[in-house]
């Protein structure tokens, strides 16, 4: 976790930041322009491990397969990847690279686990703070990212979400983002669960360190159970990582939309036939 130090630099130097940002979008009423994904894990850092792949591996061609899905329908919309390949990125630097890239909007994708192997579905994360077990079991797999940094001591050590340090970062991001974040997280929920027939585990909040440290507006979306073997095995196919990208890509079409950019065209099959 961010020590308190960390926080305490993060609230008073990049608040003025966070407020331009806010400021800017309120008045232009902007839609997407400049999207982040981020495929959980990578490198040495495989996420969750399940019987025939790691997370990983899935979370980084359900993420490719969206930025194709995404260019098809919005060919100005610029799509970055946090990682393209099988590469460890610390959790910082994923931040570090949405702001420097001055992105719009923020989506980390990942599998989730759970000891009760009967647990299946579908369950997107905005930035808050959850007590529940169940949740805190999801984020502490997630932030355990941290433990594969060389630094993680200095960078991460001693932070408590409900430090005061935290709770003014944690504040600052939630009013600033917060129906934002909440109105892609519903929509995700929404085609996932719709038009797949996955259960809905509903919108969440949780205090995830890589939504903490990308500054705009963010979710973390857990695409389904790798520790439940039905689940996995869809994950793991061609057709059910298709299915998922093209899902997700509805979720943002729809909030582009919503937020006031016209109609997408519809990607044409035949267009480069002869």
């Amino acid at each position: 976790m961010l020590s308190r130090q960390f926080i305490i630099f993060l609230v008073f130097s990049f608040t003025p930041i966070f407020l331009l940002h806010n400021l800017y979008a309120q008045k232009a009423d902007m839609p997407i322009q400049t999207l982040i994904i981020d495929p959980g894990h990578g490198g040495k850092d495989p996420g969750t491990v399940g019987k025939r792949k790691y997370e990983k591996e899935i979370a980084l061609k359900v993420s490719l397969l969206l930025k194709d899905s995404l260019k098809k329908y919005f060919p100005r919309m610029k799509v970055l990847l946090t990682r393209d390949k099988d590469k460890f990125i610390p959790l910082h630097k994923r931040g570090e690279f949405a702001q420097e890239n001055q992105g719009d909007f923020f989506i980390s994708i990942h599998c989730n686990a759970m000891k009760n192997k009967a647990r299946h579905g579908v369950e997107t994360y905005v930035l808050g703070l959850n007590k529940g077990q169940e949740g805190y079991e999801t984020v502490i797999k997630e932030n355990e990212s941290v433990l594969f940094e060389e630094n993680h001591h200095e960078m991460y050590g001693g932070f408590d979400p409900n430090s005061p340090e935290a709770a003014i970062y944690l504040k600052l991001l939630k009013d600033l983002f917060r129906e934002s974040s909440l109105s892609m997280a519903e929509r995700i929920q929404k085609n996932m669960c719709e038009n797949l027939g996955k259960n809905d585990r509903g919108v969440k909040q949780a205090p995830f360190v890589v939504l903490y440290m990308c500054g705009m507006p963010a979710v973390l979306t857990e695409i389904g159970f790798m520790s439940n073997l039905n689940e996995e095995s869809y994950l793991i196919s061609e057709k059910g990582q298709r299915a998922i990208a093209s899902n997700l890509c509805k979720a943002i079409v729809s909030y582009n939309r919503a937020y006031g950019q016209a109609l997408p065209r519809k990607p044409n099959a035949t267009r480069n036939k002869k």
